[in-house]
């Protein structure tokens, strides 16, 4: 059996994030759109990339958010 920790991180202001993690999951809980790379989120939509066992990806990938309103993406990180 392994033992992984959520790692929960909120988002506001366009940046580049790090992955370090086996899975991680992107909730837009604003009112903008949210960026990620070239994937457009719409509130309240979300977005996962699943890892494999034994997968670690350490890509760092880009947010960044468009319109008017509050911004407010939720990162969710599997981490063994």
């Amino acid at each position: 059996m392994k033992h992984y920790t959520p790692v929960f991180i909120a988002y506001n202001t366009a940046q580049s994030i790090p992955t370090d993690c086996n899975s991680i999951i992107f909730i837009n809980s604003g009112t903008t759109n949210a960026v990620i790379e070239n994937v457009i989120l719409a509130p309240s939509q979300s977005f996962v990339i699943d890892g494999n066992e034994l997968e670690f990806t350490t890509a760092t990938l880009q947010i960044n958010f468009t319109g008017a309103g509050q911004n407010n993406l939720i990162v969710v990180k599997k981490i063994f």
